[in-house]
């Protein structure tokens, strides 16, 4: 039987068919049919011109993922962000859509800035003309540089990248757009912070006007004390430079400085007056071990200005006034106030445990090893625990003879957890350490032993697994043993 001769196919228009398969295939981006069958071939769909609204839908998103497979394969490279951030700028795309940790900062960039078109032209001028945009830490930056770009002072289009190391480049599009007059550069990491005063600091110096002017600013500062300010060390914060700048007009030294960045001291900076005069007193008293400083200002700002809260009868609370209101530094002594802070910490440790704070776990989980110990071939447990009430704290003061149990309102409030490592053999269970969590920002800010001793080396690695389990910070400021 002979085998029938098989017709050319005649080309059929978009016009030749129904009008919502037309429109379809055009919302596809498809400029004729043949386009669109070979589409289909492609993707396993029918090739048939008469498909019914289920079909159509199915292609339909069929081909939006498709679409968006590839710009992900391109956003995975590196090599789109041009492409991108206009997509981004139109919500087109969005943080959900993303995958590369650079584009997904940058939709959230987006999301919560108030000069998106800005923010847009400074994107992709500076994804163009520098390797800002290979990190995310510069996203939240640009973002900030962008909120403020009615104070810049040159055209964006005439910085021109002069180094490769980003922090360099970041420092260099700051100085570009807002300084005239020399700017120190601690005062850099104002923008990748959400204080928009601080950010206004920097504006204020970038051209030409002395800090002692600056808007908001919490304390008075001498001349002397501005001209300190300026020359912090850069990896001081903007608090931390303002006492770095008092303590150095007033005869004091680094040393003293960094054990006041782990006191309350830091962004705090009500009855200032009196609290120059506290530095003075540690000035002037340079052999005192700054280990010290910190207990000392606990001390102090117990007596002076903490008010106590009284348990009346069950479930009632009375607050009455500090110990000492009035209390100041003349003609104390080291030895006098030495005393006095040590006994402070044993009328703490006796304290009778009516009235005991409970507060609930924060959301940081604990640490629990094991090791063998060499000398005996026995099975040591660590433990990094939360504590949870003003009974733990008053033990745990207790036993490494410090001030811990002053922190329990600061615990009820939710601004800072305290942690304690222990550690456990077959016959016993010893408290080795005590951590200040500030629960805000995830930072530590203090990691003390007994009698306020710094951490040891192997108490330090311990520490650092829990750091990187629970992804916290350790304030520059801390520091551990050589032993």
């Amino acid at each position: 039987m002979a085998k029938k001769k098989k017709l050319p196919q005649t080309k059929i228009s978009l016009d030749q068919i129904a009008w919502k398969m037309r429109e379809h295939i055009e919302l596809l981006g498809f400029s004729s049919v043949e386009q669109y069958k070979l589409w289909c071939r492609q993707h396993n769909f029918s090739c048939g011109i008469n498909k019914n609204s289920l079909q159509r839908r199915n292609e339909i998103t069929a081909a939006k993922s498709i679409q968006l497979s590839e710009i992900m394969a391109k956003e995975k490279k590196g090599r789109n962000l041009k492409d991108i951030i206009p997509k981004i700028y139109v919500e087109e795309l969005d943080g959900e859509d993303l995958r590369n940790p650079i584009a997904k900062e940058i939709a959230l960039a987006f999301e919560r800035s108030n000069c998106r078109d800005v923010l847009q032209r400074l994107l992709l001028y500076i994804g163009e003309n520098s390797g800002l945009l290979k990190d995310t830490l510069y996203i939240k930056g640009i973002e900030a540089i962008a909120n403020h770009s009615e104070s810049w002072i040159r055209h964006l289009e005439t910085w021109h990248v002069k180094r490769h190391n980003r922090t360099r480049q970041f420092s260099d599009l700051l100085r570009h757009l807002f300084v005239a007059y020399d700017v120190p550069s601690f005062m850099d990491q104002v923008w990748f912070t959400d204080s928009e005063t601080h950010q206004e600091w920097y504006k204020h110096i970038g051209v030409g006007n002395n800090i002692r002017t600056a808007p908001e600013l919490p304390v008075v500062l001498t001349k002397k004390m501005a001209h300190h300010f300026l020359n912090a060390p850069k990896q001081y914060t903007i608090d931390e430079a303002l006492r770095w700048g008092q303590v150095q007009a007033l005869g004091g030294d680094r040393r003293l400085v960094d054990a006041l960045r782990g006191t309350r001291l830091i962004k705090n900076y009500s009855n200032d007056d009196f609290w120059l005069n506290v530095i003075r007193f540690f000035i002037a008293n340079p052999m005192l071990d700054v280990s010290h400083v910190n207990p000392i200002i606990d001390f102090i700002w117990n007596q002076k200005f903490q008010n106590r809260r009284v348990f009346v009868e069950r479930g009632v609370i009375e607050e009455i006034d500090p110990p000492q209101p009035n209390f100041n530094m003349k003609g104390r002594t080291p030895d006098t106030l030495l005393r006095q802070v040590n006994d402070w910490h044993r009328t703490l440790g006796k304290k009778r445990r009516q009235g005991n704070l409970i507060w609930e776990h924060s959301n940081i989980g604990e640490l629990h090893l094991s090791d063998r110990s060499g000398a005996k071939d026995r099975t040591i447990n660590w433990h990094i625990r939360e504590l949870l009430s003003t009974e733990e704290l008053i033990d745990e003061g207790r036993a490494l003879k410090h001030c811990v149990y002053t922190y329990a309102d600061s615990c009820v409030s939710g601004k800072t957890s305290i942690w304690s490592l222990e550690v456990e053999d077959e016959d016993s269970r010893k408290k080795v350490l005590t951590i200040e969590l500030l629960l805000g920002e995830k930072l530590i800010r203090q990691v003390r032993g007994k009698g306020n001793r710094s951490p040891t080396q192997k108490e330090k690695n311990l520490l650092m697994r829990w750091v990187r389990k629970e992804n916290l910070e350790i304030a520059d400021y801390v520091r551990f043993d050589s032993r």
